[in-house]
């Protein structure tokens, strides 16, 4: 994955991991979340996630395809709290 964020201030970070669908801890650079994650394939149309900064949990995430419709949530945690969801939904569009 590799992910490009661009702030409004025109600032960018760019994130990148390399993981497969196994459960195991992959590393992840440029991300100021976390430096670490796992991901599981939940079944033919979702997979979920869970980010770990110094081995800790600090963000879960899942991530479903259907029809033609990308919808990612996710939460942020701190030590056992979650501080913060969020849900994103993207739609692939065809000419």
């Amino acid at each position: 994955m590799h992910e490009n964020i661009v702030r409004p201030d025109g600032s960018e970070t760019v994130v990148e991991v390399r993981a497969r669908f196994d459960s195991r801890d992959y590393p992840v650079s440029g991300s100021p979340a976390v430096d670490a994650t796992a991901y599981t394939r939940v079944n033919s149309r979702s997979i979920s996630g869970i980010g770990r900064k110094g081995g800790a949990i600090a963000l879960t995430e899942t991530a479903t395809v259907e029809n033609n419709i990308l919808t990612l949530t996710y939460s942020i945690h701190s030590g056992d709290r979650v501080v913060a969801t969020g849900v994103a939904v993207f739609e692939k569009k065809f000419d």
